[in-house]
């Protein structure tokens, strides 16, 4: 491990020290790894770090860790820090940079190519924030049918300043947040992360579950695993799904999130709690945009694993005995993944059909889906119209 201070900077200096000094007692002090495996509080309070929804048991790393730690490694190359806002004005339109700008939430995690999230992270410096790279640089693995969506990750290694690869910034407002995050992406201490970044606990531990599911059958996406595990609620036909809009995790695929973390279920209420806290947040400090967001969290969605999927902002189902109808304005319908001409074609006339108990199709299409039938409850459109 090379440790590099920086002379001239001092948070720096002093962030690579701590960071210097856990990993070697991580990686070489006998006590401090039986800590971390039996009461990880006592050994991060070693270093005056403390959480109070720290995990049972954080593993200690197998083998020895190889991390360079110096100022660009951390901040990222001098020459790429001196950027104009306008280079940085797309994140900072991302809800969860909004939600931590507002102090709905204790942590981001933004991923995008170094070149810009060096100049994410001075600008948020320069703001009194505390942000810095990640340990790892990587190149995002695009989803099949997402749009160009990224889900999962590849070609991952150590940090290289100035190679341009894939980097996670984390920007937090104290020191020891962001400090404790970076050292969960080195270890794979992922359970925690997720607690870090404020995401229920029972979320955390079902993504840590079903996530080797995921690689292996849906290219990361959580999300079409927790679909394909779940069942009709009764009187419902197989090919749909009634959502709340809370737990509307498909959206992102067309730029719509409130919610950056997979849910354990469809109905978890901690997820949902979090989600009516962030909509009310972005309403309140970014007027007029709640509405807009709401109507694309709330649109029915088919999704079509292996071929695309179709969002339907204002249209209706329809259900009867004798099959399911979608009724939607062709001029309002945004498609990803399913761009061929035939299926626009067959998407134009306004209304899509399924038979009783059948799964969705497209007309020419083997692939069967499912609609998600998703819709604000009263108290969320009582909000809205506030």
């Amino acid at each position: 491990m090379k440790l590099q201070p920086a002379g001239n900077a001092i948070w720096p200096e002093r962030a690579a020290g701590l960071l210097h000094a856990f990993i070697e007692a991580a990686c070489q002090n006998e006590e401090i790894r039986g800590l971390l495996q039996t009461d990880p509080a006592k050994a991060l309070y070693q270093w005056q770090w403390e959480h109070d929804n720290l995990p049972a048991s954080l593993l200690p790393p197998a083998e020895p860790v190889s991390v360079t730690l110096d100022e660009e490694t951390l901040w990222g190359p001098l020459k790429w820090r001196t950027q104009p806002e306008e280079a940085v004005a797309d994140f900072l339109l991302q809800p969860q940079w909004r939600l931590l700008a507002a102090g709905a939430r204790p942590l981001a995690l933004i991923h995008g190519d170094e070149q810009s999230l060096t100049a994410l992270g001075s600008w948020a410096r320069s703001r009194s924030y505390f942000a810095v790279l990640g340990p790892h640089e990587f190149l995002p693995r695009d989803d099949s049918h997402k749009g160009g969506y990224s889900n999962s990750m590849e070609q991952v290694g150590s940090a290289r300043p100035g190679s341009g690869a894939w980097r996670g910034l984390l920007v937090a407002a104290d020191e020891q947040t962001v400090l404790m995050a970076w050292l969960c992406q080195l270890f794979d201490w992922e359970t925690l992360l997720g607690r870090l970044l404020g995401y229920p606990d029972c979320c955390c531990d079902a993504f840590a579950r079903r996530w080797p599911t995921a690689c292996l059958h849906h290219e990361g996406d959580v999300g079409i695993t927790l679909l394909a595990e779940s069942k009709p609620e009764a009187g419902s036909s197989a090919g749909i799904r009634h959502l709340d809009w809370t737990v509307n995790i498909f959206a992102r695929y067309f730029g719509w999130e409130i919610i950056q973390h997979f849910p354990c279920s469809w109905n978890c209420g901690a997820t949902a709690a979090m989600a009516r806290r962030y909509f009310s947040v972005l309403s309140r400090y970014w007027p007029g945009e709640g509405e807009v967001l709401m109507q694309h969290l709330s649109a029915p969605l088919l999704i079509m694993p292996g071929r695309g999927y179709a969002l339907f902002p204002g249209a209706r189902i329809v259900e009867e005995k004798k099959g399911t109808s979608l009724c939607y304005d062709p001029e309002r319908l945004r498609i990803v993944g399913m761009e061929s001409a035939s299926t626009r074609l067959a998407l134009s006339s306004g209304r899509l059909y399924s038979g009783a108990g059948e799964d969705w199709k497209i007309h020419g299409s083997e692939k069967s889906g499912w609609l998600l039938s998703i819709g604000p409850g009263l108290q969320d459109q009582q909000e809205i119209g506030k």
